[in-house]
């Protein structure tokens, strides 16, 4: 087979530019740190990057949602304990007014006292996550749930939502691929047919004389323990998230060394390539210069 000198200068030229080609690829690696930087580097590992990270983005997304339950909940036992307390303190003046001794005047202080705490308790139930979201508003956005009402005498007439339905429906969030999970309390279950803000309407009429002051410490004790049955509730879910939030914390871990493992380059290794493929270059320039060094002139000497 005859070898011209074209075929000897393009096989010279084809085999320094791979030689190069490879040293490039070395130096990119040691710039960018990163194994893979474009498909061609490796197709397999570029297919399991591309997993990795879809589930590193969902996981980011349904952690972002776990989060905000878990803020949610938080919000929701906080304000509940709040609510307790205020119940607790409406039964104790029910339970001062009961004895028949407290005179007429300070039945009538106490009286006001639990129509501040019933006012209290309302401000509560409007108590929102961000502005946006009132977190016992059910699926009402924006805004107050509950307006209030006045008597003449200044005292709460009357408690309603702001509009029909405020305060009602459930609000999921997705907290793993296809499950959902409820984070929050509804309010007129609570508050409404729950009885709270009946409670604190018969407490305060019992002190001022326009109603019974025994039959509203037993409402008070029914709302009291429906709110201690909301309270376990929320707090069985934050548990829940909580465990589901470590898990997600793991996991994200354990992805990101996996992506590093397949992506990043391991430098001392790109360096000694790098040297290698370095040296190899030169090697093949010296040859190369000497290849096609001679020429005609050279043999008509």
């Amino acid at each position: 087979m005859r070898i011209s000198n074209a075929t000897l200068r393009h096989n010279v030229t084809r085999n320094l530019q791979l030689s190069l080609r490879e040293l490039e690829r070395s130096q990119r690696q040691m710039a960018s740190g990163r194994a893979i930087s474009r498909p061609s580097d490796s197709p397999v590992g570029i297919a399991k990057l591309l997993g990795v990270n879809s589930v590193l983005a969902e996981s980011a997304q349904l952690q972002s949602n776990v989060r905000d339950g878990l803020a949610w909940l938080s919000l929701t036992d906080t304000t509940l304990n709040t609510v307790g307390e205020a119940m607790h303190r409406a039964r104790e003046l029910a339970l001062g007014g009961a004895n028949g001794t407290m005179p007429d005047d300070a039945r009538e202080h106490s009286a006001r006292e639990v129509d501040q705490l019933l006012r209290h308790v309302i401000a509560l139930a409007n108590t929102s996550l961000d502005g946006t979201r009132p977190i016992f508003g059910g699926t009402h956005q924006g805004g107050v749930v509950y307006t209030v009402a006045e008597r003449p005498d200044g005292l709460v007439d009357s408690v309603a939502p702001v509009t029909p339905g405020a305060g009602q429906g459930v609000v999921n969030y997705e907290i793993i691929r296809g499950i959902d999970m409820t984070v929050n309390t509804e309010g007129h279950a609570l508050f409404v047919t729950g009885g709270l803000f009946d409670a604190l309407f018969a407490v305060r009429d019992g002190l001022l004389g326009t109603g019974d002051l025994q039959t509203a410490l037993g409402q008070v004790d029914v709302a009291f323990n429906r709110l201690l049955d909301e309270r376990a509730v929320a707090g069985a879910r934050y548990n829940r998230l909580a465990m589901t939030a470590r898990g997600y914390e793991e996991q994200t871990v354990t992805l990101t060394e996996l992506k590093s493992q397949i992506e990043d380059v391991n430098m001392a290794e790109a360096i000694m390539k790098f040297n290698t493929r370095q040296h190899v270059y030169q090697a093949a320039l010296a040859a190369a210069a000497k290849v096609l060094q001679p020429t005609l002139l050279d043999y008509l000497r």
